[in-house]
């Protein structure tokens, strides 16, 4: 009897086994494939050949859809598709992990600042399960193409023998992705080490994402753009742990999930891991340099905070998820960060009792002071 049963687990094991790596392995169906006026190609593939795709939060992650979609009635995929944006196949270079409030080493006085980040940051240290917020969309000069400026949220965890995971989202203008600026997903299970399927990476460049929504995708360019002293334009992101995915709200919609399953490894039980739980949330800009010399990438509009709204880039109604489920303004006040005052700063207003709630301007023209370069 033990025989049989062992036999019996065995064969049940490897068929669960070759069943995920199938899963995994399994090329997602296109069903049609077409270029958008932006230049964009995007795959509509079938859904479910993404394998079990989870169901979406039951409540709406917030914010509200613009209008008119980026896809027309000959650009719209077949019933039972979602958009894939196709890759350029390019590697994009990893991240780092944003900072805590403790000033790292400065690095004003370099001689060489290539690969340099520089940040205009703030962190709250809680339990969590996401958090939401609006984020202004401007189009940041970058000195070189392979240079980058965003803003964005990381819902972040710290992982015995790992160290960082984070899932992340924003607003970008990084012309190495050869795309004007979009909507950004990143997502990082392994201390930022390395780029790679289920490890760590950009959009849907590698395996990870799972596309839930039929007009929302990683990498997708909404326009128009907010213009210095006239119309300001917002994206509203919301990740939000929900049965085993970290999902991400776009404009009122789901966009899609990571599954929390990935970030469990290296012996770590799930609660130890981002699968069950964030212990840290940050909003934020950042800036990458490739050039030697001290960057004159702006951050935002290229405004300093100061200069307010219709100047200065913004993020509001900054909140986070406790582990219950209910949202609570954030307030980043004990995890505020500026690398480098001179070229980038902020001005918060956490716990704020107005409409906008927590919020806060951020910006600045980079090295030089002259806003474009």
């Amino acid at each position: 009897m033990w025989y049989i049963l062992s036999r019996f687990t065995l064969v049940a094991l490897l068929c669960q086994s070759l069943g995920e790596a199938a899963v995994q392995n399994r090329r997602p169906h296109i069903a049609k494939t077409v270029t958008l006026g932006n230049g964009q190609v995007i795959d509509w593939i079938y859904k479910d050949s993404q394998g079990d795709v989870a169901s979406p939060p039951p409540f709406g992650p917030g914010g509200h859809e613009i209008v008119p979609s980026v896809f027309n009635e000959t650009t719209v995929g077949p019933k039972g598709t979602v958009p894939i944006l196709r890759s350029n196949g390019e590697p994009s270079r990893v991240k780092v992990a944003p900072p805590l409030s403790t000033p790292m080493k400065s690095r004003i006085g370099s001689r060489q600042y290539s690969g340099q980040h520089w940040y205009v940051s703030t962190s709250q240290t809680t339990d969590n399960r996401g958090g939401s917020a609006a984020l202004s969309m401007f189009k940041a000069f970058v000195a070189q193409n392979d240079d980058f400026s965003l803003l964005q949220t990381a819902v972040i965890r710290s992982v015995p023998s790992i160290g960082i995971q984070t899932v992340e989202a924003g607003w970008i203008n990084f012309p190495d992705q050869k795309q004007k600026p979009h909507l950004f997903t990143f997502f990082n299970t392994n201390n930022y080490q390395t780029i790679g399927d289920y490890l760590a990476g950009w959009n849907t460049d590698v395996k990870g994402w799972v596309q839930s929504d039929t007009q929302y995708f990683p990498g997708i360019e909404l326009t128009p753009l907010s213009v210095v002293g006239g119309a300001q334009k917002e994206i509203h992101v919301r990740y939000s742990l929900h049965n085993g995915s970290w999902w991400l709200g776009v404009n009122g919609r789901w966009a899609g999930y990571y599954p929390a399953k990935m970030f469990t490894k290296n012996g770590n039980s799930a609660q130890k891991t981002l699968q069950s739980k964030s212990d840290r949330i940050n909003w934020y800009g950042e800036i990458y340099q490739a050039e030697d010399a001290q960057t004159t990438t702006d951050m935002g509009s290229g405004h300093f905070a100061a200069d307010g709204y219709g100047k200065a880039a913004y993020l509001h109604n900054i909140t986070y998820t406790d582990m219950s489920g209910r949202d609570h303004d954030f307030d980043g006040s004990q995890g505020t960060h500026v690398d480098d005052p001179k070229r980038y700063s902020i001005d918060a207003h956490f716990l704020d009792t107005g409409a906008w709630g927590s919020h806060f301007f951020l910006g600045g023209p980079g090295a030089g002071g002259k806003i474009g370069g």
